[in-house]
């Protein structure tokens, strides 16, 4: 039999679950929670260390509650997105996903949540394959290594893919710029390569051209006399070694590789 002083640890609400992970739901107080925010669709039991920590907006806004223990959010926010966001900074720390990683840099962005914005961009990046899409997304979200990775991704297409995509019209004039300059730099070093290439072969040729002339290209017999005999199936199976030997090492040296 239990006394009355006894006591019993405190659970935390109702929870979710995936797979065999909980994820607290906020609905109630739990585990030392000390504030309710409320949004206009419900209330978040939460901690105010908690949300200080991550959120320098929303820490300012704790401080000038003082001693209040409920907060009212005035920004717009869903209610199943900021859930989301909870479950994310909180224990057991639900992973960030296809399904929920835009979410969460929306609402990481509104509350100043630079961590969890890192967190999502580095997601992004590893998860991703970049699109013009998501260049936009990363440029209207401020996530600059995704928006770097996106427009040098995107400088490999031509103009007229580009502007096939719905969202060609919504980059930011800077950053059209910029993929178009880094666009203009690959071409640029592309046709050094093949400028180079093209005299590398040029150079095959006028030696293939000269090797008719020389004694490499006379057999044994002829080569004292310094010129090879086109009669002469040795000197034609001379001169074709030769040529076969120039054009291996013009196929084992292409200076034209793409990107």
């Amino acid at each position: 039999m239990t006394s009355s002083n006894d006591t019993t640890a405190e659970t935390p609400p109702a929870a979710t679950a995936t797979c065999t992970t909980v994820y607290p739901t906020f609905s109630e107080a739990w585990e030392f929670s000390d504030l309710v925010l409320v949004t206009s669709e419900r209330k978040f039991h939460v901690h105010k260390a908690v949300l200080s920590m991550w959120s320098p907006t929303l820490k300012v806004k704790i401080l000038e509650i003082a001693d209040s223990n409920e907060l009212v959010l005035e920004e717009q926010v869903s209610c199943a997105s900021f859930l989301q966001l909870l479950q994310t900074i909180y224990p057991p720390n639900k992973p960030i996903s296809d399904d929920n990683c835009e979410k969460l840099v929306k609402l990481a962005n509104q509350f100043s949540m630079f961590e969890l914005l890192r967190r999502c961009e580095e997601f992004l990046i590893k998860n991703k394959t970049p699109t013009l899409i998501l260049l936009v997304f990363a440029q209207d979200q401020n996530l600059t290594k995704l928006l770097s990775k996106c427009i040098d991704y995107c400088s490999k297409q031509s103009i007229d893919e580009l502007k096939k995509t719905l969202d060609f019209d919504k980059i930011a004039p800077q950053n059209l710029s910029m993929l178009l300059e880094v666009r203009c730099l690959k071409m640029e070093k592309k046709l050094k390569r093949s400028e180079m290439r093209s005299w590398e072969l040029t150079c095959t040729l006028r030696a293939i051209h000269e090797s008719w002339n020389k004694k490499e290209g006379a057999c044994v017999t002829h080569r004292r006399n310094g010129m090879h005999q086109e009669n002469c199936n040795d000197c034609l199976h001379a001169i074709r070694r030769q040529i076969d030997k120039l054009c291996e090492l013009a196929l084992d040296n292409p200076s034209d590789q793409s990107d």
